[in-house]
């Protein structure tokens, strides 16, 4: 077999082979990048079994880990490049994670939305206070008296379909107010009423949903 080496040291070397046998179970990985006399796929399977099984020893092990984490400036800042350098890389499946995560979590993004407005209240009135300024700067003076009147049906609309659906709907900009590529205007024919989760994953993308 040659020289052993670490699973870190065939990463960075290319090596498909490191210590350990080969996995009777997956023997078409040949023993690649083994751990603890494991196969990768072995050891990602056992831990998300153990995983699923100690839901709260693991959830409680992530809230002590991550509280670690914060109160080390350089591990956390070494962290965040990381992830951002991996999310760079791997776009299409970051963004296919996000999706299903999204999809079997509708209501956990406007929960962590409010949550981080209770805990945040001093962000929460920047933000509004910017969002309100370019709603101001984006709103043509040469609206008239109804075309004003339609705006503020919109927003009753919203009020109202939250109230009526038990869910949280928003107003959005159809051709997003600060868009990176374009800038729509505070009109009525620029605005929809959608379910708050919608406007969440649309973000600042332009179109109709």
């Amino acid at each position: 077999m040659g020289t052993r080496l670490t699973r870190q040291q065939a990463m960075r070397l290319k090596q498909p082979l490191c210590y350990g046998s080969v996995c009777q179970k997956h023997v078409e990985l040949e023993g690649l990048r083994r751990v603890s006399g494991a196969c990768v796929a072995c050891a990602k399977e056992t831990l998300n079994r153990n995983r699923q099984v100690n839901k709260e020893r693991t959830a409680a092990q992530r809230k002590k880990d991550y509280a670690k984490l914060i109160n080390n400036a350089e591990n956390l800042s070494k962290k965040r490049a990381r992830d951002a350098t991996y999310a760079k890389n791997n776009r299409v499946r970051v963004y296919q994670k996000q999706r299903a995560w999204l999809t079997e979590n509708p209501e956990k993004p406007a929960l962590y939305a409010a949550n981080h407005r209770l805990k945040h209240p001093d962000a929460k009135n920047a933000d509004t206070a910017k969002r309100r300024s370019a709603k101001i700067l984006r709103t043509p003076r040469w609206l008239t008296k109804d075309h004003l009147w339609m705006i503020r049906q919109a927003y009753y609309m919203a009020k109202l379909r939250t109230k009526l659906f038990g869910f949280k709907w928003h107003v959005d900009h159809v051709v997003p107010l600060k868009g990176v590529s374009v800038s729509g205007l505070h009109v009525p024919w620029n605005l929809q009423v959608i379910p708050a989760i919608q406007n969440i994953k649309k973000s600042n993308k332009l179109g109709v949903v």
